[in-house]
């Protein structure tokens, strides 16, 4: 798919859009668990909901916002990023009104109260739907250090946080953004061979992007989110993995060991000896797919010493063994 073709294909109208257009709503309404938040009552969107969709991507969805329908205060379980595409809509987060001009994206977090006025026949919206799970510690390795993005996305997979974040983005006059955003579009809604990889490295060169502009925005609205100093510890465990142990990390950050176990325990879910394991076997995997090294040449270059444990933790991360993903 080209972007021409991409264009024809994102404002024909959808069976659902035709129905809404003539005031009909649709023969298959999503069902939502209402709920009370802030003293609203506000749908809760599961994303089992969107099982489906998920069934292509397991982390991430693209879909585009259907026109013409209004939508109830809501939120969701997901982190969700919208691009306008062409025209305009404004929406309601926490209350307030805010106007989404074309080439603009916004950054939704989970559990923020939303909406979305009806868009008209010239307003495409476009959301890419993302799982908590896509925003592992490889992902943030991806990303500036001390980005204030990175925080959004660590605050967002955090259990207990109060999640009432987003991040307009005024990217209308960025040059990239546009190119990134319809080869990721066109890759998306026409497949190729190696469709997942592109996609991932797409979807990086557009976080990336939204990085050098947020870092750029001098406004109190740029500023409004804080950096959150666990990223250069997930940092430094990825580049240290097969050396590195608690105390050594906490040392070169010059802080209590506890405390580092438990803010890695609160900011990613995980321990400190399981995002090593994580980092070490995701090499290993690498290797084991890109060289002619022994399972057991990998096995100590990543840092494990017992092979038999080092099978183990292999086949209880990618339910594998390291001969049986050589042979996949």
């Amino acid at each position: 798919m080209d972007p021409n073709n991409l264009d024809k294909t994102l404002r024909t109208m959808t069976e659902h859009e035709i129905l809404y257009r003539q005031g009909i709503s649709s023969p298959n309404p999503l069902e939502y668990l209402y709920m009370f938040k802030e003293s609203k009552r506000v749908a809760k969107v599961h994303v089992q909901h969107h099982s489906e969709l998920f069934k292509s991507s397991p982390n991430i969805i693209v879909k585009k916002h259907s026109r013409f329908q209004p939508y109830p205060l809501h939120v969701h379980d997901w982190i969700e990023i919208n691009y306008m595409y062409d025209g305009s809509c404004t929406q309601i987060i926490n209350q307030n009104l805010y106007s989404l001009q074309k080439g603009q994206i916004l950054l939704v977090d989970s559990d923020t109260v939303h909406t979305i006025e009806p868009l008209g026949e010239s307003d495409i919206l476009i959301n890419i739907i993302i799982r908590k799970e896509y925003f592992n510690s490889n992902f943030f390795n991806r990303l500036a250090s001390d980005s204030p993005l990175s925080s959004f996305f660590i605050n967002s997979i955090t259990e207990g946080n109060a999640h009432d974040s987003f991040i307009l983005f005024r990217s209308e006059n960025n040059r990239r953004l546009p190119i990134f955003m319809n080869e990721f579009f066109c890759e998306w809604f026409d497949p190729s061979t190696r469709s997942a990889e592109m996609l991932d490295s797409l979807f990086s060169l557009i976080m990336m992007e939204l990085i050098n502009l947020y870092e750029t925005d001098t406004t109190e609205e740029g500023n409004r989110l804080k950096k959150n100093p666990i990223v250069p510890i997930l940092k430094y465990i990825e580049e240290n993995y097969r050396t590195c142990t608690l105390n050594s990390t906490a040392a070169f950050f010059n802080i209590n060991a506890n405390y580092l176990s438990s803010q890695l325990k609160k900011y990613t879910g995980m321990s400190f000896i399981a995002l090593l394991h994580q980092q070490k076997l995701h090499f290993a995997k690498t290797l084991l797919i890109n060289s002619n090294m022994s399972v057991t040449e990998v096995a100590n270059y990543v840092g494990y010493e017992n092979i038999s444990f080092f099978y183990k933790k292999f086949n209880s991360i990618y339910g594998c063994s390291p001969k049986e993903l050589r042979s996949i």
